[in-house]
């Protein structure tokens, strides 16, 4: 009888566990639904407000069908174009802090590349060689002649590499802007010989779960968007320009994977044959003035940031007229201190003007 007894007591309180359990299980599912709508219903508040913020600046050229956005500003004998890197949202904005400066003494382009800025969402192909083309064809549209110095930063370097490579008489100069380098890859584990095509429709699959809760429902609102992108901390650019630029953000990620930005980062064939050539390539000897810097976000991919400060000496000494600055500062250095970035490409010009005479 009292095993009985032992056995029932010992059900109820099962019972109970389990109860309470399930009780538990469902506030909280009950509790992330709603915070999940709440977060999507205030997403979407949110991108409907912002989009009155979003007031375009620069002009539009037709390229390919579709709008491209470029700024143009100040004059000179010299014709800076500035290039972002990937993901960067606002071109405009973000190399503002610097092109402010300069702009009085040269003619500075910045071009928002498809998917940047104030630049239409576009479908196919975003491997090197396609965006240097649009690009060019961009300033051509525009009627920016060259040759140009091209200011590239962080992924943007592999463009400069490409363009002045293929269109030698275009590039007069690079000012590379802790600029990527194909020697980064070796740190990066990159195999070309072995390395297999990604299918976009299967990338995009698996990418499903995140796109959803970061981008649709807008879970990203919770990121800090200021480590992210430091132009949003910047001294050198107004709260209202702050706000632009986060609006700006915010309306260019919510399309997820789908984003044009995002299409940059897919391993396709073509995305393949391009870096491998780039990698397998002679570096461009042109006149080069280039930024390195010690952000620590660039460690995971380079493993050590001795290595980034490396490969970009190593690209410098086949560089018969470079110059090496290295820089205690965040990878868009440029938001942070402008007026030391500014000095130094001065001086660059300046030299070069020398040169001709």
């Amino acid at each position: 009888m009292k095993e009985i007894k032992r056995k029932g007591r010992f059900k109820r309180v099962v019972k109970r566990i389990v109860k309470g359990m399930l009780i538990v299980l469902g506030v909280i599912t009950a509790l992330t639904i709603v915070l999940s709508v709440g977060t999507y219903l205030y997403n979407r508040s949110c991108l409907e407000k912002e989009a009155k913020l979003i007031l375009h600046k620069g002009q539009y050229v037709e390229v390919d069908g579709h709008d491209m956005n470029l700024l143009i500003e100040g004059e000179g004998d010299k014709t800076l174009v500035f290039l972002a890197g990937a993901g960067t949202p606002s071109p405009i904005l973000d190399f503002k802090p610097l092109t402010d400066i300069i702009k009085n003494d040269v003619k500075v382009v910045i071009i928002e590349k498809f998917g940047y800025g104030y630049s239409d969402e576009i479908d196919g192909d975003r491997t090197v060689d396609v965006i240097m083309e649009q690009d060019r064809e961009a300033l051509l549209a525009a009627g920016v002649e060259g040759p140009y110095i091209l200011c590239p930063h962080s992924a943007s370097g592999f463009e400069a590499m490409y363009w002045a490579n293929h269109y030698p008489d275009e590039v007069e100069a690079i000012i590379g802007l802790d600029m990527g380098i194909p020697e980064e890859y070796d740190y990066m584990g990159v195999d070309w010989e072995n390395l297999q095509a990604e299918d976009p429709v299967e990338t995009a699959k698996d990418m499903e779960f995140y796109d959803f809760w970061v981008y649709k429902v807008g879970l990203m609102r919770y990121m800090n968007a200021e480590e992210i992108f430091p132009a949003l901390k910047s001294n050198y650019l107004t709260e209202d320009e702050k706000m632009e630029y986060r609006a700006i953000m915010y309306s260019k990620y919510q399309n997820g994977y789908d984003a044009t930005i995002n299409h940059e980062q897919w391993f396709t064939d073509r995305m393949i044959r391009e870096m491998k050539a780039l990698y397998d390539g002679s570096i461009p000897d042109v006149p080069t003035l280039m930024f390195v810097t010690n952000d620590k976000t660039l460690e995971p991919m380079v493993k050590d940031m001795d290595n980034w400060l490396l490969i970009h000496q190593n690209y410098m000494d086949n560089i018969s007229d470079g110059k090496l600055v290295e820089l205690n500062a965040n990878h868009y250095f440029y938001t942070e201190i402008p007026e030391e970035v500014s000095t130094e490409i001065k001086e660059f010009i300046q030299t070069l003007e020398e040169d001709e005479r």
